[in-house]
């Protein structure tokens, strides 16, 4: 008999708690690895995330430690102007003493058949030799900042993004190619790897959704309700929110007067507070976005810039809530328009949707429903586990559970 392979998985944000943003993405990896290897964990985070992890993982990770973050906002904010004024990208998670210092230590004290790291760009970190690195990616950085240096509101966000879209490009670059193994989000971004970063070590293992947590409620939801779900300090969420309600709501509200937005997100800017009022309301953090989902009837996913597969699409899928996209936010989710999706990308057709989905209650429950028998098929976190284990043994020679006990 044979031990399944051990895996530290360092990560530059907690995978607990998997509500929003990156999270959801590494704890749902984090996960699966767990079913198949003995795993070990490196991220940064609080102490009370280092509980939540506890509690969450138990002794299915027996071994796991957080970084504290070393410098507060305003110097974070200070260092990614210096960066960037100094040509150098602006990854900051990598150059965090107590991080590093850990990375050292774990990596030094014990026997490691791979080490995975929830972003390229950790490959800075000082990782031992010998030990097959895999790179997970939640999109291409550098091509999320190249689509913010063209739709960014203000001029000073477009020039910076300008600027760090070329030094993180080169960043990147580098650490892809370092890494044993690239693992994409997307097949969009498999292409974007490949023909700009020249990356050929690749797989693509796209983002899921427990389909048991996220389940179809009985209702259809609250009558005219629409949702939008996301991390609000993350700028693409941003730029899709002003663009909604600027352009696209006021249009809505012509043709379904009792429409009503919900903003359900951590950390929303003050602009977006301010908009709140009888048909806007605006969450802050969230304890768990299923009610939220339950409530609407429409889930809108009006982005112009981002990279990856939108989880917020898949959650709503899921629980059967028909949702209205960009072209650009569906990237990486292989539905069709008209039967499990409806695609939008101008404020005429994006209200249209929408409002025929408010008010067409058979239409919208007949897309809800292609929804959610396309995720379930083909985004079922269960069954990306199985393709995840599938490539690592393939790729690098990882042994599983099973297969160390076969042996």
């Amino acid at each position: 008999m044979r031990n399944p392979s051990r895996i530290l998985y360092i990560s530059h944000t907690s995978p607990v708690p998997a509500k929003i943003g990156p999270s959801r993405r590494h704890y749902h990896i984090l996960d699966q690895l767990a079913r198949f290897y003995d795993i070990r964990l490196l991220s940064l985070g609080m102490p009370s995330q280092e509980e939540m992890f506890r509690k969450a993982f138990g002794n299915r990770a027996p071994s796991f430690h957080y970084a504290a973050v070393q410098h507060g906002k305003n110097f974070r904010f200070l260092h990614k102007a210096w960066r960037t004024l100094t040509g150098r990208c602006d990854f900051l998670p990598v150059l965090e003493p107590d991080l590093r210092r850990l990375v050292a230590e774990v990596t030094s004290a014990q026997r490691l058949d791979a080490i995975m790291l929830s972003i390229p760009l950790l490959f800075g970190l000082p990782l031992p030799r010998g030990v097959p690195i895999v790179g997970d990616t939640h999109n291409v950085e550098s091509d999320v900042l190249k689509r913010t240096s063209v739709l960014a509101e203000t001029f000073l966000r477009r020039q910076y993004a300008r600027r760090q879209a070329r030094y993180t490009f080169r960043e990147e670059r580098r650490c892809s190619h370092g890494v044993d193994l690239l693992l994409a989000n997307s097949d969009r971004d498999r292409q974007v790897f490949e023909n700009e970063f020249g990356v050929r070590n690749i797989a693509v293992i796209p983002n899921g959704v427990d389909v048991t947590e996220f389940s179809p409620p009985k209702s259809a939801g609250d009558a005219g309700t629409i949702l939008f779900t996301g991390l609000m300090s993350y700028y693409p969420n941003q730029q899709a929110m002003r663009w909604f309600l600027d352009e696209v709501f006021p249009l809505i509200l012509k043709k379904v007067p009792e429409a009503k937005l919900i903003v359900a997100g951590a950390r929303p800017p003050a602009w977006l507070l301010n908009e709140r009022s009888d048909v806007v309301e605006v969450t802050d953090a969230v304890p768990d976005m299923r009610p939220y989902f339950e409530r609407a009837r429409v889930v809108i996913a009006p982005l112009m810039i981002g990279g990856g597969t939108r989880v917020k699409i898949l959650e709503a899928q899921a629980m059967a809530r028909p949702v209205v996209s960009t072209t650009l936010g569906a990237e990486g989710i292989d539905g069709r328009d008209g039967h499990t999706i409806l695609l939008a990308d101008d404020p005429a057709s994006f209200a249209m949707q929408v409002g025929r989905l408010l008010t067409e209650l058979d239409f919208a429950a007949e897309i809800g429903a292609n929804g959610r028998k396309h995720v379930a098929c083909f985004y079922d976190w269960n069954r990306i586990g199985e393709r995840l284990e599938a490539t690592l043994r393939e790729k690098i020679g990882l042994v599983s559970r099973e297969i160390a006990v076969a042996v």
